[in-house]
C-alpha cells in the first residue's frame, strides 16, 4: 500500500528539471530573449528612420500618424507636386512661398525622425543593449540631418537672392506709360538693359537696349534693338529730364543713365518703390520718344552676363559669316581668337560676351543685331532642367547681375516665352538705312513700332524685313 505523498518533496521535485525538458524551455526563452533585445531596438530605429512613427504604432497611435504625415506623407507630395509641374520649374524656384514651403518641409523632414528615434529609443526594454540603438540612431540622423540642413540654408539664401534681384514699384502700374499709345491693353513691353560696370555697381552705360514686344494673346514676340548712340530723346513734359533738356537729351541715349545717377535732384524725382530711377528716367524716355508703353525693365550686368552663360554651360551659334573678336574685353577668363565662325561655335561666356560686344568687324548696328540673336539662342537652350540643377549657382551671379521691376511671375512668362525660339516673330534694329539715330525721325519710328505689333497680332510678315 503505497504511502502518503509529501506535498513539500513534491514542491521540490518540480523545481528540478525532468529529461532535459525544463532546460531546453529556458534556452530557448533566453535565447529569444537576446535575439528580441538585440534585434528589436536596433530595427526599430532603422524603420524610424526610413518611416518615421511605424515603430510606434501600436504604442502611441496619434504621434505615430503625426510623424508618417509630416515625415513621409508631405515631403512626398512636394516631391510630385515639383514633378508634375517641372514644366513651370522656374516660376516654381522663384516663388518665395514656395521656398518657405519647402525650408518647412525639409525641417520637419529632419525633426520628424529625431522624434521618432528618440521615442524609440527609450520604448525599448530595459534589459536591450542601450549603446547599439543609441549609437545608431544618432548616426542616422546625422546622415539625414547634413544634406537636408545644406538644402535648407541654399533655399533660404535664394530667396534673400529674389528679393534683391526683384525689386518691386508698389505699385502695378506700368513703367512708363504714353497717353496716346494704344496698344498697352493688347501688349508687354519689357526694356532690357546691359551695362558694362562690374559687381554691385550700377552707374553704367547702359550699351545694348532692347525693347521685348510680348502679344498677350498669341504669346509672339519682337524685339527691337535702341541703338545706344540714338540723339535727342525726348522726355514727357512736365519730368525732370524735360525741365533739363527741353530740346531732347544731348547726349547719346546710353549716357541717359549714367546722368541721372550722377544728378541726384533728378534721380529723386524718378523715384519708385525700389526701382533704380535712372533705369525709370532711361524708360520714360524712350517710352515717350516711340509713343509706347513700357510696362517693366531688366538691367543685367554686361560682365555678370559672362558668369551667367558659364554657369549655363555655354551656348551654341550657327553664325553665317567670320565674326571678328575685339582685343579686350573687360573680366575676360582667356585670350579671343582673331576670328569665330562660320558654322556652329560653341561659345562659353567669355566667347559669347566678346560676340556681344565686338564692333571690329561691322558696327553698333551689327553689333544689335548679334546681342538679339545671342539672347534668344541663350534662352532657347537653356532647358527647365538645366536651371533646376545650376539655380544656386545661377542665383548667386543673379545677386550681383540682374535687377528687374517684373514680378517673379512675369519674369518666368517672359523666360519661358524666349525659350520658345518660334515665339520670337520678328528682330530689328533702329538702324540705318531704316533710322538714323543721329538725327532720329521719331514718327518714323513709331511707324516702324506700330508695324510690327500689327504683324505679331495678326501674325503676317513685317514689312520691313
Amino acid at each position: 500500500m503505497p504511502k502518503k505523498s509529501d506535498p513539500k518533496a513534491l514542491r521540490r521535485l518540480a523545481e528540478f528539471p525532468v529529461d532535459g525538458a525544463n532546460a531546453s524551455s529556458e534556452s530557448e526563452t533566453g535565447s529569444a530573449t537576446t535575439n528580441e533585445s538585440t534585434r528589436g531596438p536596433s530595427w526599430s530605429v532603422v524603420a524610424s528612420l526610413v518611416l518615421p512613427g511605424s515603430p510606434s504604432y501600436f504604442r502611441r497611435r496619434v504621434l505615430s500618424l503625426v510623424l508618417l504625415l509630416c515625415g513621409v506623407v508631405l515631403p512626398v507630395a512636394v516631391l510630385a507636386v515639383l514633378i508634375i509641374r517641372r514644366d513651370e520649374i522656374t516660376s516654381l524656384v522663384l516663388d518665395r512661398n514656395v521656398l518657405r514651403a519647402l525650408e518647412v518641409v525639409g525641417v520637419l523632414f529632419v525633426l520628424t525622425r529625431l522624434v521618432a528615434v528618440v521615442e524609440t529609443v527609450r520604448a525599448r526594454a530595459p534589459e536591450s543593449p542601450k549603446r547599439l540603438a543609441t549609437s545608431l540612431a544618432v548616426a542616422g540622423v546625422m546622415v539625414l540631418l547634413a544634406p537636408t540642413a545644406y538644402a535648407v540654408t541654399r533655399v533660404h539664401d535664394l530667396s534673400g537672392v529674389i528679393a534683391d534681384v526683384f525689386v518691386s514699384s508698389g505699385s502695378s502700374d506700368p513703367l512708363a506709360g504714353s497717353a496716346s499709345d494704344a496698344s498697352g491693353e493688347e501688349f508687354t513691353t519689357v526694356l532690357l538693359l546691359g551695362g558694362d560696370e562690374g559687381p554691385g555697381r550700377w552707374a553704367m552705360r547702359t550699351d545694348s537696349m532692347i525693347l521685348v514686344m510680348i502679344h498677350r494673346d498669341s504669346g509672339r514676340i519682337g524685339m527691337v534693338s535702341v541703338p545706344r548712340n540714338l540723339n535727342r530723346v525726348r522726355f514727357p513734359d512736365g519730368s525732370a529730364m524735360a525741365a533739363e533738356f527741353p530740346k531732347g537729351f544731348d547726349g547719346l541715349a546710353n549716357a541717359i543713365y549714367p546722368y541721372v545717377f550722377t544728378h541726384e535732384e533728378i534721380a529723386a524725382t524718378y523715384a519708385r518703390g525700389e526701382l533704380q530711377p535712372e533705369a525709370v528716367a532711361l524708360a520714360s524716355g524712350l517710352s515717350h520718344s516711340f509713343d509706347i508703353t513700357i510696362d517693366d525693365y531688366v538691367l543685367v550686368n554686361m560682365q555678370g552676363f559672362l558668369e551667367l552663360v558659364d554657369v549655363l554651360g555655354g551656348v551654341t551659334l550657327t553664325l553665317d559669316e567670320r565674326v571678328p573678336m575685339p582685343g579686350n574685353v573687360p573680366g575676360a577668363k582667356h585670350d579671343y581668337p582673331p576670328y569665330i565662325g562660320p558654322g556652329e561655335v560653341e561659345m562659353d561666356g567669355t566667347v559669347a560676351l566678346g560676340f556681344a560686344r565686338s564692333r571690329s568687324g561691322d558696327s553698333d548696328y551689327g553689333r544689335m543685331g548679334r546681342q538679339r540673336q545671342l539672347l534668344s539662342a541663350l534662352a532657347a537652350q537653356a532647358s527647365g532642367a538645366d536651371v533646376l540643377r545650376k539655380f544656386p549657382d545661377l542665383a548667386e551671379v543673379m545677386r550681383w547681375t540682374v535687377r528687374t521691376s517684373l514680378n517673379t511671375d512675369e519674369f518666368s512668362f517672359l523666360v519661358e516665352r524666349l525659350q520658345d525660339g518660334a515665339a520670337v516673330k520678328e528682330s530689328v534694329g533702329l538702324a540705318p538705312p531704316l533710322i538714323n539715330p543721329g538725327r532720329p525721325d521719331f514718327e518714323d519710328i513709331v511707324a516702324l513700332i506700330d508695324a510690327i505689333q500689327y504683324a505679331l497680332a495678326e501674325n503676317v510678315d513685317f514689312p520691313y524685313a
